[in-house]
């Protein structure tokens, strides 16, 4: 029997020997994989940081944000003005770090996107010479209804639109250095449907079965669009980035609460960290040229469209879609001095 006992017990040390030796492998280049992503940003924000770099950043609370955002203060001269609609959340998450500031963002609300572009506008114009940056980061995926109409919709285009119009507004009459503008998309963009007739339902409140995927097309399109005006009367340049598929909390209304945590294991597997996914967002903008062009299409620094040129077909299109959001945002009041 005690043989017996021995014969069976040899597999079962040697498949947990080997299961243990797959782990430690797979933790190794995943922290090799993060080392490597967070050294790579940290050598493009060297290269273009300057005497004093201000950077502002939406939905900073968690995930690409958090870590975008992070690593930025790890240069000395990088300043932050951080956009999020948890204020007490964020604050506590950037309380050591004394060049960070805490403003709250609500891209469900007008006003609170009028009063941080004003926030925002004085901070990208003050101090010494340096980097400036806005990073369009905050996003949602199938979010839990709310009673102020398609959270997705708002958080995703609208909200962007509205802040980054009403900066170029303002930056008509006073800029200085130039702004490298980073709009967060997906590759999902790919599945969506959106054409005149989906953005008249849209306009409607009907959203449709692919909120998120026409939401971020929508983005894409908006900066075809507007990517040279922007540029060359507000200083504006403006870039679309997509993330990859990243291990965030995107996901998390896409299943039950409590499937979620169990899907960690997997996720950590298949999907980029979070360190990879703040290098492709920001890796585009912070080379030294990104102010000579704009309209691009980034996944780090690999150009993967060339927006303006590429979707001129998609003209007409983009051309309604800027319309129909100056109208809903109220854009032309608000910078005319809305009354908040």
């Amino acid at each position: 029997m005690e043989r017996r006992r021995d014969w069976l017990g040899q597999p079962l040390y040697l498949g947990a020997a080997v299961c243990g030796a797959a782990c430690a492998a797979f933790l190794a280049r995943h922290l090799q994989r993060v080392f490597r992503a967070r050294r790579e940003l940290q050598a493009l924000v060297a290269q273009v940081a300057g005497c004093e770099a201000r950077v502002v950043v939406t939905g900073a609370s968690c995930g690409v944000g958090l870590e975008l955002s992070r690593q930025l203060l790890r240069h000395p001269s990088v300043s932050l003005l951080v956009g999020c609609r948890d204020r007490h959340k964020a604050e506590a998450l950037f309380r050591r770090y004394p060049r960070a500031k805490v403003h709250r963002l609500d891209l469900l609300d007008p006003d609170s996107i009028q009063a941080f572009a004003d926030e925002a506008h004085a901070f990208l114009v003050g101090g010494e010479t340096g980097l400036r940056m806005l990073v369009n980061n905050a996003g949602v995926m199938r979010p839990p209804k709310t009673k102020g109409g398609d959270a997705t919709w708002q958080t995703n285009f609208l909200g962007p639109f509205l802040l980054t119009e009403l900066l170029n507004r303002f930056r008509k009459e006073q800029h200085r250095d130039p702004v490298r503008v980073v709009h967060v998309s997906s590759r999902l963009e790919k599945r969506s449907t959106l054409d005149f007739e989906l953005l008249e339902s849209v306009a409607k409140g009907e959203v449709g079965e692919n909120a998120y995927a026409d939401s971020k097309r929508a983005l894409m399109l908006w900066t075809s669009v507007r990517a040279q005006s922007l540029a060359f009367k507000g200083g504006l340049f403006c870039f679309a980035a997509t993330p990859g598929m990243v291990d965030t909390e995107l996901s998390r209304y896409s299943m039950s609460p409590w499937l979620w945590p169990l899907t960690k294991p997997l996720r950590m597997v298949l999907l980029r960290h979070v360190s990879e996914g703040a290098l492709a967002v920001a890796g585009g903008a912070l080379k030294p040229q990104a102010t000579n062009c704009f309209g691009r299409y980034m996944d780090g620094e690999v150009q993967l469209e060339d927006l303006v040129i590429e979707r001129m077909g998609e003209k007409p299109l983009a051309a309604a879609l800027v319309k129909w959001a100056t109208q809903a945002s109220a854009l032309e009041q608000r910078a005319a001095g809305y009354e908040r």
